[in-house]
């Protein structure tokens, strides 16, 4: 069905807010940030601005819906390979670690709109940000299970708890606390290095084979 003008005008007005608190998000953080700043940089009244997004925490969501789809898209990619289960999940982990080099911003936004900080509200945005990241968690979870069937994945362990303790590991490993960033640096180990030794010291916990070839 075509879209008629005024919904592409209103899908670009949208998408300008949503650009404006980008932005400042990017630079600021979301603590920093007021309505009244977003709607001075995107150049409107704020009531126009409080037309299309109820409050803060909702054009932070679509913020987050930018970087979520285009992880998404990663992980479906990885999905796709005609490859073992194995190496989609060797795929999965380093496709976290490229969208956190290649869209740092959108990462820190991903990490932190998963903290106790916020609660999913019931916008469009929200609903598809849930359906998106359970869709990423699925998704690794096939692998394994195509993994345990293909034989190179571990048999003796649940599918679902392996996902989520790959994914708390590797988070985590993205996210390092700066004390732990000096003792690294001082033992003269790159973040690269320790990301590379993390998939390592994960590798026996889901088959014999190495992440690293």
């Amino acid at each position: 069905m075509a879209i008629s003008r005024k919904q592409r005008e209103r899908e670009q007005r949208r998408n300008g807010l949503i650009d404006a608190a980008e932005k400042l998000f990017f630079e600021r953080g979301y603590d920093n940030v007021t309505m009244d700043e977003i709607a001075d940089e995107a150049e409107v009244n704020k009531a126009l601005l409080y037309y299309y997004f109820k409050n803060k925490e909702a054009l932070f969501f679509a913020v987050d819906l930018r970087g979520v789809r285009i992880l998404h898209e990663q992980y479906v990619n990885c999905s796709n390979l005609d490859v073992d289960g194995y190496t989609k999940i060797k795929s999965m982990v380093q496709s976290l670690f490229e969208f956190s080099k290649e869209y740092p911003d959108y990462f820190r936004i991903y990490r932190y709109a998963r903290t106790e900080r916020f609660q999913m509200s019931d916008n469009e945005d929200a609903k598809e940000l849930v359906d998106l990241t359970t869709g990423i968690w699925r998704i690794m979870v096939e692998a394994i299970l195509q993994g345990m069937k293909d034989g190179t994945i571990r048999k003796d362990v649940d599918p679902v708890e392996m996902s989520i303790y790959i994914n708390v590991m590797s988070m985590s490993a993205l996210n390092i606390d700066i004390g732990f960033k000096l003792i690294l640096e001082g033992r003269g180990i790159h973040p690269d290095k320790f990301w590379e030794d993390l998939q390592r010291f994960l590798d026996p916990a889901i088959t014999n084979r190495s992440l690293i070839d």
